[in-house]
């Protein structure tokens, strides 16, 4: 599976399209190109309009009461271009003992209603999107152990 190593604890996750998870996310440049082309806005008017912040390299989609700008109605309306931070998700990439390692975002353990005890496994994409998440967003912070012992607990 490339250079990473898969870390789910027994903890599958199915996405229930609740949109809880979707905050306003980091993006990269290639993101907003991505995005620019599908709405066909030209690159500075959409910083100008969509974005928080950028330093010419990543920065921030804006936000309406703390949910991205593009959630309507739980549903993403960009998906086919959705940011890179969005298709990684709920997984994070981090680095354990210099290996990098998928394994799931304390947010989502915590808080995703789709997440539950079972070993389904990991699709590949998940994989070359952590591998891009790393080079162009950087390393994640590490999940607490606490956070997988909580999903534990809850379906114990």
């Amino acid at each position: 599976m490339g250079d990473i190593k898969i870390d789910t604890k027994n903890i599958s996750w199915a996405c229930r399209r609740c949109g809880r998870c979707c905050d306003p996310p980091t993006i990269t440049k290639k993101d907003i190109g991505n995005i620019c082309g599908y709405l066909k806005i030209p690159f500075k008017e959409f910083v100008k309009k969509y974005v928080n912040y950028f330093n010419g390299t990543i920065g921030e989609l804006k936000g309406i009461k703390n949910r991205c700008i593009f959630l309507k109605g739980n549903r993403c309306s960009i998906y086919p271009v959705r940011p890179l931070i969005c298709r990684l998700r709920p997984y994070s990439i981090q680095e354990i003992d210099g290996q990098l390692v998928l394994t799931y975002d304390s947010w989502f353990l915590e808080k995703c209603p789709g997440v539950f005890m079972g070993d389904l496994p990991v699709e590949e994409e998940y994989i070359r999107y952590g591998l891009l998440v790393a080079k162009y967003l950087g390393i994640e912070r590490k999940t607490p152990e606490d956070a997988f012992k909580s999903v534990v607990d809850r379906y114990k």
